[in-house]
């Protein structure tokens, strides 16, 4: 210790016990001057450092040490104080105090920044994320003192700088010591136990390691963004193909440096193998492989990503653990569980077919908590993933059968070939299929007396392959509800639920071809109509077999609306396409004041034009749609002509012989009564044309008007 030094510490106790001396109100005094000068001398500092102006005197100051100082008085004046209470006294206390700890907080984040750099250029960036966070809490404690607004906001704009510095370099340090790296086939995970240099190649003074890097990078928020970025490359790269293909070429080689795992091979490809279409001796040994292989990549993750960490990381070990684990579930259950579940539902008492995914479960026991694994769960619960893989298998089955581009019909309803389910569930067939009383059904099947005229029958039209198939499955899948006992009845009402919302999801895709394939629009009204029918009475005759909780309330008649939108909204694009077209082909009669001698012909080619529209579209209707359906839509289509026409003839005052040729010319759209409208309805040859086309009256007392006038 040099003569200054002495001098210097003698100098400082002399005025230690010469404050003491004072009075109370002497030494409150003397610290309001000294803490007026440290807040000085912390702001010039704060300025001196941070600002673009340099004080040589105030630069190597360290307001800190002046702070401690006076900390040191503050709690001598306290004594004092509290030996002697006064609300003045006390008062001017605690607004000392008040100041005197801004200027603490705030000299302490000025070293704390200060020497962010330094750390940064040394290698210490444990001490360097230490710093920026105890900066940041420093800061929101400032923020709600009594400070200048102008050294704070110098404080702030520092604290964001060294952040974004210190940030920077956890970027570099990541990117150096965990590398993911591809190369044609082959991708790399390389891991470096410690950094000696930064990204300008200067060497640090200590080499910077994983525990070092992951202690800063949870310091600072950004461990698990970390992490889920491993997650992803593992899962992405190692595990979900590994999976698939065992046999994929793994490697892992170590050096005293850094360790690398490296997947694939240069001109080579893996069998990848489809799990379900293994049988149970392959799919073992299936899943063994996949154990074996999954185990050297767990224990890369133990050994290495984790070199020489100590238990503070263990959070980060089990995050990843468990993001890594969530990442493979869903792919373990689908491709190595289910088909691993007996098909037989009275082989599920034994367990031990789920001994192979229980020792590849244990492979991830060091990893991942035991209470977030999942094959003991699915174990313990087999018949419930049993009736969720017959569910998935059954919607699977639906989803093919209505995706298919199969284009045949089938005829249903009335006497068609196909037997009314709804009447099947309601009526009492006779003997060899001949009922007694009341009306027939398909295949002999009688409808109650009740329903003699029919309000229960099914009418005979055409539907598709894909929702007769539906209806059958629907019927078969709630049978299963009944034989598989009460435990997964809801599972296969839900199911069938399911299947019938899987007709109206797929059934958008066809809206482009519905608008102008009319056989197509109304095989999809009648598939909806049908569908519909079959709802009302779906699981009627099993709901006794049913839990009393399911036999409340699982029906399916809340889906029928839904239907009969679907059928409303399938047909609607045709018949108005058709209508445009019947208008456009018109031409002259949908205008006012044209009918002469000039012009007859061009209105004769095209009222057969428009007629011929309607009449193309008529016999598809009739040969796939029910009847009164039918007579609906040609009554709609019909009208379209009849009432343009008519409107002409209204309009004209002709004589007997023009009267006449209107009378031929209009032949064409009177001819449309005797081919089309010819559909038997109850006990009359013919429907009446009136009750579906409003506009057919006035048509024929225009046509009365004009024979009357051809008589004269």
């Amino acid at each position: 210790m040099n003569r200054s030094q002495r001098r210097s510490r003698r100098e400082g106790a002399d005025s230690d016990q010469s404050f003491e001396k004072q009075s109370v109100t002497s030494q409150l005094t003397t610290l309001e001057r000294l803490v007026e000068e440290a807040r000085a001398s912390t702001y010039e500092a704060i300025n001196s450092h941070h600002r673009d102006f340099l004080s040589i005197r105030v630069y190597t100051h360290d307001p800190l040490d002046e702070a401690a100082t006076l900390n040191d008085k503050y709690e001598t004046t306290s004594t004092f104080v509290a030996a002697t209470p006064s609300p003045d006294l006390i008062e001017r206390l605690d607004n000392i105090g008040h100041s005197l700890k801004a200027i603490v907080r705030m000299a302490k984040t000025h070293a704390n920044l200060k020497d962010i750099d330094d750390q940064i250029l040394h290698g210490d960036i444990a001490v360097c994320a230490s710093s920026i966070v105890e900066a940041g809490e420093m800061l929101s404690e400032i923020e709600d003192m009594r400070v200048s607004e102008q050294p704070l906001q110098v404080l702030h704009a520092q604290f964001i700088k060294k952040r974004a510095a210190v940030r920077a370099e956890l970027e570099y340090l990541s990117d150096e010591m965990i590398r993911v790296g591809e190369t044609g086939c082959v991708h790399e995970l390389n891991v470096t136990y410690g950094v000696m240099s930064n990204y300008d190649n200067v060497p640090y003074e200590n080499a910077v390691t994983l525990s070092d890097l992951f202690f800063a990078l949870r310091e600072l928020d950004g461990v698990r963004t970390r992490a889920d970025m491993l997650v992803t490359a593992l899962a992405d790269h190692w595990l979900q193909p590994l999976l698939r293909a065992p046999s994929t070429p793994l490697s892992v080689s170590r050096t005293k440096l850094g360790t690398t795992m490296s997947i694939g091979a240069f001109g080579r490809t893996s069998t990848v193998f489809v799990p379900s279409a293994l049988d149970r001796d392959q799919l073992v040994q299936h899943i063994a492989d996949v154990q074996r292989v999954w185990t050297t990549v767990l224990q890369f993750v133990r050994d290495d990503l984790f070199h020489e960490c100590d238990d503070d990381h263990s959070d980060v070990y089990a995050y990843m653990g468990q993001k890594l684990w969530a990442r493979v579930w869903p792919i373990v259950h689908d491709e190595l569980l289910v088909p691993l579940v007996p098909d037989n539902v009275d082989a599920l008492a034994d367990v031990q077919c789920m001994v192979p995914l229980l020792e590849l479960e244990n492979a991830w026991a060091e990893l991942v908590p035991t209470d977030t694994l999942c094959v003991r769960n699915a174990a313990r619960s087999l018949l419930q993933t049993y009736v969720s893989k017959r569910r998935s298998d059954l919607l699977t089955t639906v989803a093919s059968i209505l995706a298919s581009d199969d284009a045949n019909v089938v005829v249903v309803g009335g006497n068609g070939p196909v037997i009314d389910v709804l009447a099947e569930h309601l009526g009492k067939g006779g003997k060899n299929g001949k009922g007694g009383k009341g009306g027939k059904s398909g295949k002999g099947t009688m409808l109650p007396e009740e329903d003699a005229d029919g309000a229960l029958h099914f009418p005979r039209c055409s539907i598709s392959v894909q929702a007769q198939l539906l209806v059958e499955f629907a019927r078969e899948t709630i049978g299963f509800a009944q034989g598989d006992g009460k435990r997964t009845a809801a599972t296969y009402v839900h199911a069938v639920r399911d299947a019938f919302s899987l007709y109206r999801c797929l059934m958008p895709s066809q809206w482009s071809a519905l608008s102008v394939d009319a056989k197509r629009a109304f095989i999809v009204f009648n598939d909806c109509t049908y569908l519909s029918h079959h709802l009302t009475a779906l699981g009627h005759g099993l709901r006794e077999h049913w839990p009393r909780e399911l036999r409340a309330s699982a029906t399916f008649v809340d889906l029928i609306a839904s239907f009969r939108t679907l059928a409303r909204e399938s047909m609607s694009p045709v018949l108005q396409r058709t209508r445009d077209s019947v208008v456009r082909e018109l031409g002259l009669w949908t205008q006012r004041g044209w009918l002469n001698e000039a012009v007859l012909d061009d209105a004769e080619r095209r009222l057969i034009v428009a007629c011929g529209c309607v009449t193309q579209v008529a016999h598809t209707a009739q040969a796939h749609l029910p009847s009164r359906v039918y007579l609906s839509v040609l009554g709609l289509l019909v009208d379209v002509v009849v009432g343009h026409v008519a409107r002409r003839l209204s309009e004209c005052v002709v004589s007997d012989t023009r009267a006449r040729a209107l009378v031929r010319l209009v032949a064409p759209v009177l001819a449309l009564e005797s081919r089309l409208f010819v559909c038997t309805l109850a006990s009359q040859t013919r429907a009446p044309v009136a009750k579906y086309c409003s506009e057919w009256d006035g048509l024929q007392t225009q046509i009365r008007r004009l024979s009357t006038a051809g008589t004269r």
